[in-house]
């Protein structure tokens, strides 16, 4: 199939995406309109969500790193505890057990390395009382978090000793890359591939929602801007990367 044959193949569907956008987003602003015409209060809306936050922002650090941290904790002892039992051959279903339980340990932490700095925020943002606290229930949370992405790599490499890098070294990322083999960095590749495709959707998505809410709510274009910054970054970095690796590929010019 050539490159025209395909084009008119997709055009029909995208031409389709397109109307279901439209309608969508004129429904969407048809709402919106509805909104001042029944005389929604965004003012008070915007009061109750601030209200919910500034009250659930001095305790939300301590309970989800307990939530997070603690359930990745459990995982990470069964997963110890297999690997304790395992006798080191090949691998088996037991080893892919391990690899599932610590990949969660490895989520978990980043997920609450994420409210923190959120929560962190709020403390910062609505000047909450004793911000000491909050400092150190940050950095409390912060070091767990570092740690038990630690103890999972230290438990991986223990399972494959050619791995190699430590969580407190900030080439980590390169060093465990160089350490991989092909097989490993094509399963890391895709990855990142499926990573940047959905986090380019969802950018989208955000942005669409944040010009929406501003109609209601007035806050500004400063998290439009944030959103496609990040958008810009992304896609930037990724297209000189893959120029970069192309170059490298293909020898001096």
């Amino acid at each position: 199939m050539n490159v025209k044959s395909e084009n008119r193949k997709a055009l029909p569907k995208f031409l389709l995406l397109l109307l279901i956008a439209g309608l969508v987003g004129g429904a969407i602003g048809f709402v919106v309109g509805l909104t001042d015409v029944f005389g929604l209060d965004s003012a008070a809306a915007s009061a109750g969500i601030n209200a919910a936050l500034r009250a659930v922002t001095p305790w939300a650090i301590p309970v989800t790193t307990v939530l997070t941290l603690g359930s990745g904790f459990l995982l990470y002892r069964s997963a110890k505890r297999l690997c304790d039992a395992w006798d080191g051959g090949d691998e088996t279903d037991a080893t892919q057990i391990i690899d599932q339980r610590l990949n969660w340990v490895l989520l978990l932490s980043a997920i609450q390395t994420l409210l923190t700095l959120f929560f962190f925020s709020a403390a910062s943002y609505y000047e909450v009382s004793g911000m000491m606290y909050h400092v150190g229930v940050f950095l409390l949370s912060i070091g767990l978090s570092i740690f038990a992405q630690q103890k999972a790599v230290d438990l991986t490499r223990r399972m494959n000793p050619e791995k190699k890098g430590s969580v407190y070294d900030k080439h980590f990322q390169k060093k465990w890359l160089e350490s991989c083999d092909e097989a490993e960095r094509q399963q890391l590749g895709q990855a990142a591939f499926h990573a940047y495709s959905l986090t380019s959707r969802i950018l989208v998505f955000l942005w669409a929602a944040l010009m929406i809410l501003n109609m209601i709510f007035g806050f500004g274009m400063m998290p439009s801007f944030v959103v496609l910054l990040v958008q810009a970054v992304m896609q930037v970095s990724y297209t000189m990367e893959c120029i970069r690796i192309s170059k490298k590929a293909g020898g001096p010019a």
